[in-house]
């Protein structure tokens, strides 16, 4: 009787711990690739993507700090970036995408970029105190597609939002081509921004057809404008747990990820584990 009770407790225990640990984890579903930032995944200026194949090089000496979960990587904003590939083919699938990551940034003064891809067409990029009309602490998002020859790109200034005030705020950012309900029925491209879990801005504007999403030619850069090869724009400030997606991430998953307190400490796989998950291995 009494090894009965303790074999109940134990697998109440068991399925407690699994339960906590289930309620904590983040979204995988579209998941292409994840960068957690801790001192395990680096090595000299290697970044290890955890999750998919695009493991990053860092430029200029940024620092490993604590972060908002284990470590993060602090931007000096003079010559600190992170160089993440082209990401494969990503950029084909800009028409349903998600960019998530925290950021901690205390400085107001200048426009800085959180990520910029651009190259002959394409183009991709979050910018932060893009000071429009003379204001501060302001977002600026542009996405960019090819038109035929030609390429055409839509530029969208938010309104000024307390971001930059040297607090951890978890930031989203996603895309998604719908149909229009107008009588044309037109594709239109629907973009939001989810600060600390709540729905910040949502628009959609119309794509000119056709409209075309073709893969990176150039490397997706963190913290910096990389444009023919030279970097500026550097970002100051922290950040920590990059993810990006292949799909557009729903309100419910990105209030998850929100919630979520565990990183790539232990890795969520969709199923009832009896003993925490399995780490992956690492380089």
């Amino acid at each position: 009787m009494r090894r009965l009770t303790i074999f109940l407790t134990c697998m109440i225990v068991s399925i407690t711990l699994t339960l906590q640990v289930l309620a904590n984890t983040f979204v995988t579903d579209g998941l292409v690739s994840y960068w957690p930032f801790d001192k395990q995944h680096i090595r000299n200026n290697k970044i290890k993507d955890v999750w998919g194949e695009n493991d990053g090089t860092s430029g200029g000496n940024p620092k490993m700090v604590p972060g908002k979960v284990g470590e993060a990587l602090e931007f000096d904003g003079l010559d600190d970036y992170v160089n993440l590939t082209n990401l494969g083919d990503f950029g084909s699938q800009l028409g349903s995408s998600t960019f998530e990551a925290w950021i901690n940034v205390g400085h107001k003064n200048d426009p800085m970029i959180l990520f910029r891809i651009r190259d002959t067409c394409m183009r991709w990029e979050f910018v932060i105190n893009s000071g429009m009309k003379g204001t501060k602490d302001q977002i600026r998002h542009i996405i960019a597609h090819k038109v035929g020859a030609r390429c055409h790109g839509y530029i969208r200034d938010l309104k000024p939002t307390t971001i930059s005030d040297g607090k951890w705020h978890h930031l989203v950012y996603t895309n998604e081509i719908v149909i229009g309900d107008t009588p044309a029925k037109r594709k239109m491209l629907q973009d939001c921004v989810y600060i600390d879990g709540k729905l910040f801005s949502f628009g959609t504007l119309p794509l000119r057809q056709p409209a075309t999403f073709v893969p990176f030619e150039i490397p997706f850069i963190l913290g910096a404008e990389g444009k023919h090869g030279n970097q500026t724009s550097f970002f100051k400030g922290t950040i920590d747990e990059v993810r990006i997606y292949n799909r557009v991430l729903t309100e419910a998953e990105v209030i998850q990820n929100f919630a979520s307190k565990i990183g790539y400490s232990v890795e969520p796989n969709n199923k009832l584990p009896i003993t925490w998950a399995t780490l992956k291995s690492d380089f």
